[in-house]
Order: C-alpha cells, then sequence, then structure tokens
C-alpha cells in the first residue's frame, strides 16, 4: 500500500474512533464489552481528543514528500499503531475484550507494518539518496 492510502486509512480510524469516544464513550467502550466509571469515561474522552488530534495530522500530511517529514509521521504512527495491536492483542487473549479487539489489532499491525515497508520500499530510498 502507499504511504499516502495508508495515512488516509489512519486518518479515518482515527476520526471514527475518537469522535466515538469523545461524544459517547460508554457506547464505544460497551461495543468491546466494557463499562466505564466517570473517571474512566472522562479519561477515555481525553483519548479520544488525542486519537482525532493525530488523525488530523495524518490527514493533512498524507501527501508531504518531504524524506525527514515523511521518516518522523513512519516512526510516530508506527509506534502507536504497534503498541494498539499488541495492547488489543494481549487485551483478547486475556479476555478482557471481546472479539472485536482481534479486529483492532490485525487493523492497527497492518497499517504499523504497511507504513514500515513503505520506508524500505525503492522509491523511498531512491528519495533519501537524492536528497542526501
Amino acid at each position: 500500500m502507499m504511504y499516502s492510502t495508508l495515512l488516509a486509512a489512519a486518518a479515518v480510524n482515527g476520526t471514527v474512533f475518537g469522535l466515538l469516544f469523545i461524544v459517547v464513550p460508554d457506547t464505544a467502550i460497551a461495543l468491546f464489552g466494557g463499562k466505564l466509571d466517570a473517571l474512566s469515561s472522562a479519561l477515555v474522552r481525553q483519548f479520544g481528543g488525542v486519537i482525532l488530534g493525530i488523525a488530523i495530522l495524518d490527514w493533512l500530511i498524507r501527501k508531504v514528500a518531504d524524506p525527514e517529514v515523511r521518516r518522523a509521521v513512519v516512526a510516530a504512527n508506527v509506534t502507536a499503531f504497534a503498541v494498539v495491536a499488541a495492547v488489543a492483542a494481549f487485551a483478547t487473549v486475556t479476555g478482557l475484550i471481546n472479539v472485536l479487539g482481534w479486529i483492532v489489532a490485525g487493523f492497527h499491525a497492518m497499517v504499523a507494518i504497511g507504513l514500515l515497508t513503505t520506508q524500505w520500499s525503492r522509491s523511498e530510498v531512491g528519495t533519501r539518496a537524492q536528497v542526501r
């Protein structure tokens, strides 16, 4: 997959989950089999704001060609998406969340791996060689 396509997918995913966590955190968490108290509801809303902010960044930067910017965006997104994939997989295996956790883990792993591969593609390597 192309870099811009992966960032667009990340942005759409982040927008959906960010808005769900901000607007209806109890419903969003209930989809995964969980319940929130007042404190966790407030924290999930804050987390939703962070997710939405990163989604906006991913959308706005998806077509930027500068290799240094792309490396920074890939590093940040791979870190976030890999952590989410690992936590979702662990939470699903241990029964903390329901089977929807596998969808979350799979999607986030796919985006993380896809973004890593964009850094090692021939066109990206050629671009880096020309810049240095």
